[in-house]
């Protein structure tokens, strides 16, 4: 029996930004060096598409697109029996999504094998906290990570949360919270956005904020959207 691929947890930027091959199967090679085969994402249903059978024939076709704050994916199956996996999804949950990465013309996608809601918005930052871990297996890069504050850790700040612990750009990130804070919180997308426009990676600007959140330094008081713990 052949051994099944272990699925690797992933953001959507690396699906879409990286690149495409054949061999072997079809996979996706990420910025960091990740081979992408069989995987995990977590994100929001921002669209949800049908398509029935026509009169002519042929297989039902049905896709939602996912979407995790990186980038944007479309899960995409084609029959009765795959139709199932999606049927029951509705736009605007969190769900968790494993399955493998095809391509058709110009577009990457995931024919899923499981999809299902979750419940608990925190888990999203437990989900990028694992792909990171997978980016240091499986990649090569040393676990000490080398940063633009000086060779930072990923280590819990010793004797509570003090904003004067933070230096670089995770401090950057929590004066943007804290700047920018309203009663609904600071949305994800925001804040990634405007470091982008800065040269800032949206993978590394999201993997801080779930930082300050593991540290005690902001909650996130609705899905992916945030406050600052003093607010």
């Amino acid at each position: 029996m052949r051994k099944r691929m272990t699925a690797v947890r992933a953001s959507i930027s690396d699906i879409v930004n990286g690149t495409f091959g054949e061999d072997n199967g079809p996979h996706v090679t990420s910025s960091y060096g990740v081979e992408l085969r069989r995987v995990v994402v977590v994100g929001f249903v921002v669209s949800k598409f049908n398509k029935e059978p026509g009169a002519e024939g042929g297989k039902r076709f049905m896709s939602i697109t996912l979407d995790d704050g990186t980038d944007t994916i479309r899960i995409k199956v084609w029959g009765e029996e795959e139709a199932a996996l999606l049927e029951g999804v509705k736009e605007d949950i969190l769900a968790l999504v494993i399955g493998k990465i095809r391509k058709y013309e110009d577009e990457v996608y995931i024919v899923p094998e499981i999809v299902k809601e979750v419940k608990d918005p925190n888990y999203m930052g437990l989900h990028l906290l694992e792909r990171y871990q997978a980016i240091l297996t499986r990649s090569g890069i040393s676990a000490d990570v080398t940063t633009e504050e000086g060779q930072q850790q990923l280590t819990t700040i010793v004797g509570g949360p003090t904003s004067s612990s933070l230096t670089g750009f995770i401090k950057q990130i929590l004066s943007y919270i804290e700047l920018h804070a309203t009663p609904k919180g600071v949305n994800l997308k925001d804040i990634v956005a405007f470091f982008e426009e800065k040269g800032k990676d949206a993978i590394d600007t999201q993997t801080k904020i779930f930082k300050l959140i593991e540290d005690g330094f902001i909650n996130e008081i609705t899905p992916s959207c945030y406050l600052p713990a003093t607010a």
